[in-house]
């Protein structure tokens, strides 16, 4: 029996007063919102023919935008486009069950044996704490198929100190104009933790990251390093859990592909 995780914690701190928009991109029109899926103990065979097939079917009659995007050989993720922010939500999922009516045997069995238990969450984006280039759209995002995570679990009194102080340090980047810099931020919702904060550095590979792109902020910084090492040190400090893994998109499980 598949094991299906969502918890919703504290919905009305959906409301809770964020960082204002500090900057104004395509990408957070098209993305203010995101279902988080988070797949463990995958059967990678399985797994991939299971979306292999989904991304055939959506091929031939169009839907909602996702990508697959792999941690480990045990554990990957889907990200699902919320165009109109949380009211996506609903008839999505009303899409995608009525879609799973249709499967055969063999892609029931796929389904079945792809995976070990699936957590379902919502992230909304966070602009203001954002860092993206001028005109940046989904498509672009799209070839950035690697993700540098970190995953913030805040303490409720240090949430909007953490908050101000990752908007700090995404101002000061915003304004040395970094080269092949590209970091989101998205405020958990329903299905996370209450006050959590995902930041995803995204870059063409791990050793474009870890080389060309890390000097070039490296460089940029040095004017305002002492004040965006503090800032680091704030949001540290708020946490009292910080996770921190890579993620590399699979472009032939997303739909549509980046190619």
């Amino acid at each position: 029996m598949k094991r299906l995780a969502i918890s919703v914690f504290g919905i009305a701190a959906l409301a809770t007063a964020y960082p204002t928009q500090a900057q104004e991109a395509p990408f957070f029109d098209q993305v203010p919102a995101v279902i988080y899926e988070t797949y463990s103990a995958v059967n990678n065979p399985a797994f991939d023919d299971y979306f292999s097939m989904l991304v055939d079917k959506y091929t031939a009659s169009g839907g909602t935008p996702w990508a697959i995007y792999r941690e480990n050989s045990a554990k990957a993720y889907r990200i699902t486009i919320l165009a109109d922010g949380l009211d996506s939500f609903v008839p999505i999922q009303r899409a995608r069950t009525a879609s799973f009516q249709e499967f055969n045997d063999r892609q029931r069995e796929s389904w079945m044996k792809g995976w070990g238990t699936r957590q379902v969450s919502i992230y909304n984006a966070a602009p203001a704490m954002s860092v993206v280039p001028q005109g940046f759209t989904v498509d672009d995002i799209r070839g950035l198929p690697y993700n540098r995570v970190s995953v913030y679990y805040l303490k409720w009194d240090q949430a909007p100190a953490f908050r101000e102080a990752l908007r700090r340090r995404s101002e000061l980047d915003r304004d040395a104009n970094i080269q092949d810099f590209v970091l989101t931020a998205w405020n958990g919702g329903i299905g996370t933790q209450a006050q959590v904060v995902m930041v995803r550095v995204s870059a063409e590979s791990r050793a474009a990251d870890a080389g060309p792109n890390s000097e070039a902020r490296r460089t940029a910084r040095q004017s305002y390093r002492a004040e965006w090492q503090e800032l680091s040190r704030a949001m540290g400090n708020a946490a009292w859990r910080i996770e921190r893994h890579d993620q590399t998109r699979v472009d032939r499980l997303s739909y549509p592909s980046s190619n």
